[in-house]
């Protein structure tokens, strides 16, 4: 299983490849280096196995409108057999009618542009909560851990809302400031977050969650029935995609201590909202259940972000842990 998480501008594109199947996750809102990518796949004579678009903020379905208009177009052969199967729980689709789009945000205009388009090539569509079986893909499960019904159904009728934030640059100040300011009192509660799907992958003996942009109240309920279906004990992974680009308010303490990682990935550019916070990073450092010797390591698709929270050498060493920029042009593979 290889795993890339593209340069899709502020939001997520994430590409799995395994045994000649490939899997989307989302397609950012640049979908440059995601369309440069499906055409290695098209070339290849290979097919998207399965396209999940994790809800519908523009960071995260502009690119999949892209890459559809595409594959409408004939770009990629016969537009009914390029993608295989989708997972969107389009509030057509769940809803069974088309909700107005008088006086709806771009977003839901963006997600009615996406429904159409789908309609158009015809793909197996379907939605998926927390109680849908999980897909297995030659060896790769695909769990689905999130939305639930009743997520769906607020988020599908809702007219929809960007996500609250306090816009607090914090990549300026040093880590041993913001450390004693670190606490959960901010929190997101955007019902598109919360309606994200999160997908948990395992082959081959590893694990990777993919939060989407997960609310932290949801999150939690996630790690509560892991945990206990784990007698208790924190879940591990190899990997986790941290929810909504590294923003604070988006983890708190509970869910850092439900789970055992040390390494976590950050998807943005870093030109909007001040993300990745700087206060995320800490979170974890301060929360994570590790040996004093274990060191964290955090893995950013996009360099800018990386410098942009101006971390210090002394600060890599007293809170013992590595930052790791893109490994490929297009962003990092693991």
């Amino acid at each position: 299983m290889e795993i890339k998480f593209l340069k899709a501008g502020n939001g997520d594109a994430i590409l799995i490849h395994h045994n000649n199947k490939n899997i989307l996750i989302d397609g950012g809102n640049d979908s440059r280096h995601l369309l440069g990518q499906i055409n290695l796949i098209h070339e290849n004579k290979e097919i998207i196995d399965l396209l999940i678009i994790t809800h519908h903020d523009d960071d995260h379905i502009k690119g999949i409108i892209d890459l559809l208009k595409l594959v409408n177009e004939g770009e990629y052969g016969d537009k009914n057999k390029f993608i295989k199967q989708v997972i969107f729980n389009s509030p057509r689709l769940y809803l069974g009618k088309i909700q107005p789009l008088k006086d709806r945000l771009l977003s839901y205009k963006q997600a009615h542009e996406t429904e159409e388009l789908l309609l158009s090539i015809n793909p197996i569509w379907k939605t998926i909560t927390d109680e849908s079986e999980p897909i297995i893909l030659d060896g790769l499960k695909i769990d689905f851990l999130s939305p639930t019904v009743e997520d769906i159904k607020e988020y599908s009728e809702n007219k929809g809302a960007y996500l609250s934030s306090d816009y607090k640059c914090d990549w300026n100040s040093s880590m041993h400031i913001l450390d004693k300011y670190i606490d959960d009192k901010s929190q997101d509660t955007s019902i598109f977050n919360k309606s994200s799907v999160v997908v948990k992958l395992e082959c081959n003996n590893k694990k990777v969650l993919l939060t989407g942009d997960v609310t932290p109240a949801r999150f939690e309920k996630i790690l509560e029935k892991l945990v206990n279906d784990n007698q208790g004990n924190p879940i591990a992974f190899d990997f986790i995609k941290l929810p909504h680009h590294g923003s604070y308010r988006s983890i708190n303490k509970k869910i850092i201590e439900s789970i055992l990682c040390k390494n976590y990935i950050i998807s943005t550019n870093s030109k909007k909202y001040f993300l990745p916070n700087k206060r995320a990073l800490l979170k974890i450092l301060k929360f994570s259940k590790r040996e004093k010797s274990e060191k964290i390591n955090f893995m950013f698709n996009y360099s800018e972000a990386l410098l942009n929270l101006n971390i210090t050498d002394k600060e890599l060493k007293d809170y013992n842990f590595t930052l790791t920029s893109n490994n490929k042009q297009y962003g990092i593979t693991i």
